[in-house]
């Protein structure tokens, strides 16, 4: 299947961006889907296109335009960074400082 049959099957224009191929993707399986009463062939060829759309770079990740916090800017603090450290664990130590520590404790 070419790009074009398969903006055809899908039902969206060329300039179709992601989301908009998304959207038109959800609610043809919702009417082509065999579970709903719809048709194998049917929802076979759906997939294909939206496969095709794909494999031809259409569909770009949602996040490919976001940065995550604290990704690229090492100046800016993690989000979750002070809700996460009593959470960490430990930091590893031998086996000795642990019997240390422990008897220490103890009396």
């Amino acid at each position: 299947m070419d790009g074009r049959r398969a903006r055809i099957v899908l039902g969206v224009g060329n300039d179709a961006p992601a989301a908009e191929i998304r959207r038109a993707f959800r609610a043809r399986a919702f009417v082509t889907h065999p579970d709903h009463g719809g048709d194998r062939f049917a929802f076979g060829e759906l997939v294909e296109a939206l496969d095709t759309l794909d494999a031809l770079g259409a569909l770009t990740p949602v996040h490919a335009s976001r940065v995550p916090v604290g990704v690229g800017r090492p100046e800016s603090p993690r989000r979750f960074d002070a809700y996460d450290a009593p959470r960490r664990p430990a930091p590893h130590r031998s086996f000795a400082d642990v019997l240390q520590a422990a008897t220490a404790r103890l009396g």
